[in-house]
């Protein structure tokens, strides 16, 4: 981990030398405001206008998202960023989504684990994302009650259908049981771009993949530099603070850092 004014001083030297740079992000409770649904998510002109001029300037900008890859295309809005979706299980390339071979075989048990949560929950308020390959649970919207009982209710059908399931700002999730996250997805970017130098940006328990994902394409030499910049917030993860080489307060903050990195700070 690096100190503020050090990994800050990182973050405008890269500028400099973009077409070595990787920007990868998380989108929800990042690049927009966290909402009590997903539907009703939005991405300020000022930080779309910002990602647009990464595209264009720097080797790689990626959105590495739990959404399915084609919502998070609808919310961004810009087709020159690559999209991982569904926490890494699925990717979208040449305006086809492709989905990792070895999660299909689980596909009807997630859907079975949606159906029941759409049976048992959303009468209480619960909100039910449809996803495909992962099931996604949202209980911002309802009291602490009904929110433990979502918590409660997909982790043990999650456990009995052989899903796994975690819990982050909001939403319970169930997903294949095998190794695909926002780590492998930013494994397989560095893997297929090559960049000298990369980024994640997140505020959520997934996105701790990605910053430790970093850390060891580092350490095994396949990345030169990195950085991890959280997103502080009071339902986030301790550890999104305290794993970052940059901590910065809600989307104005990355707005912050999007435009250092563009030399507009």
């Amino acid at each position: 981990m690096l100190d503020g004014r050090e990994a800050y001083e990182r973050l405008r030297n890269w500028g400099e030398e973009p077409g070595s740079v990787a920007v990868l992000t998380d989108i929800d409770g990042t690049l927009a405001p966290i909402v009590p649904t997903p539907d009703m998510s939005e991405i300020s002109d000022e930080i779309r206008a910002s990602l647009r001029r990464l595209c264009r300037e720097f080797l790689l900008v990626a959105a590495i998202s739990g959404r399915k890859t084609q919502d998070a295309l609808g919310l961004i809005g810009l087709e020159d960023v690559v999209y991982f979706g569904n926490h890494g299980f699925e990717i979208l390339r040449d305006g086809e989504v492709e989905v990792i071979p070895e999660a299909l075989p689980y596909l009807e048990r997630v859907e079975e684990l949606e159906q029941l949560a759409r049976e048992e929950l959303v009468p209480e308020g619960a909100f039910v994302e449809e996803k495909g390959i992962t099931a996604s649970v949202h209980y911002r919207n309802v009291g602490k009650e009904v929110g433990e009982r979502c918590v409660e209710f997909v982790k043990g059908e999650g456990e009995r259908l052989g899903l796994r399931v975690t819990v982050g700002r909001g939403v319970v999730e169930a997903r294949p049981p095998i190794r695909a996250d926002k780590g492998t997805a930013v494994s397989t970017l560095v893997e297929e771009y090559r960049p000298e130098k990369a980024m994640f940006i997140g505020d959520d328990t997934t996105d701790l993949d990605a910053f430790r994902e970093l850390e060891k394409l580092r350490e095994v030499g396949k990345l030169r530099e990195i950085l991890r910049v959280g997103v502080a917030s009071e339902e986030g993860p301790r550890e999104i603070e305290t794993e970052a080489d940059i901590v910065v307060e809600g989307v104005d903050g990355v707005g912050r850092v999007l435009m250092a990195l563009l030399g507009e700070d």
